[in-house]
């Protein structure tokens, strides 16, 4: 049954949007993970785009992407999703290369 419903979701375009909102809740997840004790929100986004840290936290946002690649690729078989995911996980990564140099 578990397999029915995840061919309903093997397109490459749900690959590319997941790829893309990943991200952007890894970012919220790693705020009260790595935040400095006063460090507002905007100052986390401040330090995420120019601080010390920028790699870091920048790659930390791409680990909710490796996970949901495990489970498309290895356990569910839905390789076309996984293609979009993949694709803009290794777009975001280049960016992420040129950002921090």
């Amino acid at each position: 049954m578990e397999i029915l419903i995840m061919e309903k979701f093997d397109k490459t375009i749900y690959g590319v949007i997941a790829g893309l909102i990943l991200p952007i809740i890894g970012f919220f997840i790693s705020y009260p993970i790595k935040k400095l004790p006063t460090t507002s929100f905007a100052e986390y986004v401040d330090y995420a785009m120019s601080g010390d840290n920028q790699q870091d936290i920048l790659i930390f946002c791409l680990i909710p992407n490796m996970f949901l690649f495990y489970f498309t690729n290895f356990r569910w078989n839905t390789y076309n999703l996984t293609k979009g995911l993949v694709g803009v996980t290794l777009v975001l990564g280049v960016l992420l290369f040129i950002i921090t140099m």
